[in-house]
C-alpha cells in the first residue's frame, strides 16, 4: 500500500480520527522532562491523554488498540525555527508566490513525517498558511506563524539589489514580494507592521535585530532597529498577550533587544560572557541552530561575502554552547532550514548530543520548545502539548530502537517512527 492510501485509511484527512478513542498499550514513557524511561499504557481520548497508568488499562468499548511493543514513546517534536516559505534568498524574486506555497506544502509535510507535530514559523509564512493545515487542506504540523517579518531599510530583510530604489521611493510595497519581509522605518511604521501581523493571526512577532549572514548589504556588527522601535513592536505584541523575537548575532544587538523587551533571541553565535548573565537573569530564550550554519556554505548562489560573515558567526558556536550551559539559559531546539535543506534537519539531533545528553537533547526537542511555544499567552487556543501528561494534547510518538542511548536512530525517521499521533490524529502507524 503506498503512503497516500495509508493515510487515507487511518484517516488522516478527515475529522474522524481525531475522535478516537485509543489505547497504546506495553511502552516505555519518555515525558518530555525526566531522563528516565517509565513503563506504562495510555489512554487518548478525543485527542487528549486521559489516562497515564503503569498497570494496563480496560479498553473502553470501541476504542482502537495498539500494541506499543515496549518501544520509547515520546511527546512529538517541535522546532522553534522553521521558514516554511523562505526560500534561497537568490531565488526569491524569480519564482511566483505560488511556488512558495508549492516549497512550503513539501515542508511541512516532511516536518510532520518526521515526527514534527508542532513548528514555530520565524517569519515569512502568512497565518492563512497555517490555517489550511488546521482545516485539513494542507498536510502538516502544527504552524505558529510570525507573519512577515519585520525588518528596516538596509537591514537583514533588505534583500534589494544595489541598484533597485526604495520601494515606496517609486510608488510600491513596503512589503516583499512573497510577503516575507516588511521594511519598516521609524515607531509608527514598526507599529502598524506589527498590527497588520497580529491581526492577520500571527502568535507572535519577528523582527530583524542586527546583520545577517545572507543578506548582501548590512554587516554583522550593525545595530538595526532603534530602542524606540524595538519598544514599539514589543509594546504592540504585549497589548496582544504575546512576545518578539529577533534575529541577532552580536552582544550588542543582543544587548539593546534584551534590554527593550526581547523574550527570545535566534540564533545569537556571538554572545559574550556580560550578555549571556543578562539573557540569563531576564529569562530570555536564545533559539540557536547548529546544523544549518555547518552546511550554509553549500546554498546555491552563496558568494565570498556571505562565506566571511558565516566564518565570523561560526567561530562563535562553541563558546556560544558553553555560556547556554553554564547559565543554564532556555534553548529549546531549533532548525533555520529552508528550501532542499530542511531535509538535514534530523541531523540537528545529533550534532546537540555532542554538547547535551540524548535525554536533554529529546528535552529541547519537546517540553523546552514548547514551553517556548507557550509565551503566547492568551492567544494560545491548541492547549498544552510537548509532555506525556494527563490532560494535555495528545502529540505522541513511538519510536524504535533506544534513542535516550543513541539518539542516531532519528537520522531516518521513516525506520524510526513506528506511530506518529498529532492531537490524537493517527499520521502514521506501522508496527
Amino acid at each position: 500500500m503506498n503512503r497516500l492510501m495509508a493515510m487515507l485509511c487511518l484517516g488522516v484527512f478527515s475529522s474522524v480520527a481525531g475522535a478516537q478513542t485509543i489505547l497504546i498499550e506495553d511502552v516505555r514513557i519518555f515525558n518530555g522532562v525526566d531522563p528516565d524511561l517509565r513503563p506504562g499504557h495510555v489512554l487518548v481520548v478525543d485527542g487528549i491523554i486521559e489516562t497515564i497508568s503503569r498497570q494496563p488499562i480496560e479498553a473502553p468499548d470501541g476504542a482502537r488498540v495498539i500494541g506499543g511493543g515496549n518501544r520509547v514513546l515520546s511527546p512529538g517534536f517541535i522546532d522553534l525555527h522553521t521558514h516554511l516559505t523562505i526560500q534561497n534568498p537568490r531565488d526569491m524574486e524569480r519564482y511566483h508566490p505560488v511556488v512558495a506555497g508549492a516549497n512550503a506544502a513539501s515542508m511541512a509535510r516532511f516536518y510532520l513525517d518526521a515526527g514534527f507535530t508542532t513548528i514555530r514559523d520565524a517569519g515569512g509564512t502568512h497565518p492563512d498558511f497555517a490555517r489550511a493545515i488546521e482545516k485539513g487542506v494542507i498536510y502538516g504540523p502544527r504552524v505558529f506563524p510570525s507573519g512577515a517579518i519585520v525588518s528596516q531599510t538596509a537591514g537583514h530583510g533588505d534583500s534589494r539589489a544595489a541598484h533597485d530604489p526604495h520601494p515606496t521611493l517609486v510608488g510600491g510595497s513596503p512589503v516583499s514580494a512573497d510577503g516575507a519581509y516588511v521594511l519598516a522605518d521609524g515607531v509608527d511604521q514598526t507599529l502598524m507592521a506589527t498590527r497588520e501581523n497580529l491581526r492577520a493571526g500571527a502568535t507572535q512577532i519577528k523582527i530583524m535585530g542586527g546583520g545577517g549572514v545572507m543578506s548582501e548589504f548590512d554587516p554583522i556588527h550593525s545595530l538595526q532597529p532603534s530602542p524606540a522601535k524595538i519598544r514599539a513592536a514589543v509594546q504592540a505584541a504585549s497589548d496582544w498577550d504575546t512576545y518578539v523575537l529577533a534575529h541577532a548575532y552580536t552582544s550588542d544587538a543582543i544587548r539593546r533587544l534584551v534590554e527593550n523587551g526581547v523574550r527570545c533571541i535566534e540564533h545569537g553565535l556571538l554572545l559574550d560572557e556580560e550578555t549571556a548573565k543578562l539573557v540569563a537573569d531576564n529569562d530570555v530564550v536564545i533559539s540557536t541552530q547548529l546544523v544549518i550554519f555547518r552546511t550554509l556554505q553549500d546554498l546555491p548562489g552563496i558568494n565570498e561575502r556571505n562565506l566571511g560573515k558565516l566564518k565570523v558567526v561560526l567561530e562563535g558556536q562553541e563558546n556560544l554552547i558553553r555560556l547556554i550551559k553554564k547559565y543554564d539559559i532556555r534553548t529549546g531546539f531549533a532548525t533555520d532550514f529552508i528550501q532542499g535543506g530542511y531535509t538535514q534537519l534530523m541531523r540537528e539531533f545529533t550534532e546537540r548530543a555532542e554538547y547535551w545528553t540524548p535525554a536533554e537533547v529529546l528535552k529541547q526537542a519537546t517540553s523546552e520548545s514548547a514551553e517556548v511555544i507557550r509565551m503566547i499567552g492568551k492567544l494560545n487556543r491548541w492547549g498544552n502539548f510537548g509532555e506525556i501528561r494527563e490532560g494535555w494534547v495528545a502529540d505522541i510518538l513511538l519510536i524504535n530502537g533506544e534513542p535516550l542511548d543513541d539518539i542516531s536512530v532519528l537520522r531516518d525517521p521513516d525506520s524510526a517512527l513506528a506511530l506518529i499521533m498529532k492531537g490524537g490524529e493517527i499520521v502514521k502507524l506501522e508496527l
